[in-house]
């Protein structure tokens, strides 16, 4: 099986200044990747906005043994839980 990691990234609403995360599963430690993707940054109260993962207050990477975890939990990323949501690059 492949190495993967997760990259954590963390925004900050603009609104109501709320922590906003978001994992994202990759093959590749490299930060400068998922630094240049857009991800759909969303807040409980209603803001929204677009935003470069080079945008992050903060970009956390750790290698993540458990991949098929990580797959099932991608497929149910439509749900929000508490702001955080699995993408797969």
């Amino acid at each position: 099986m492949d190495a993967k990691y997760i990259h954590l990234l963390l925004f900050r609403c603009s609104r109501c200044n709320e922590p906003l995360a978001i994992s994202v599963t990759s093959e590749e430690a490299n930060l400068e990747r998922i630094d240049g993707e857009a991800f759909d940054v969303e807040c409980n109260c209603g803001w929204f906005r677009n935003s470069l993962g080079a945008e992050a207050v903060s970009h956390l990477v750790t290698p993540w043994e458990f991949a098929r975890s990580v797959e099932h939990l991608s497929a149910a990323s439509n749900r929000s839980v508490d702001n955080v949501g699995l993408v797969d690059i």
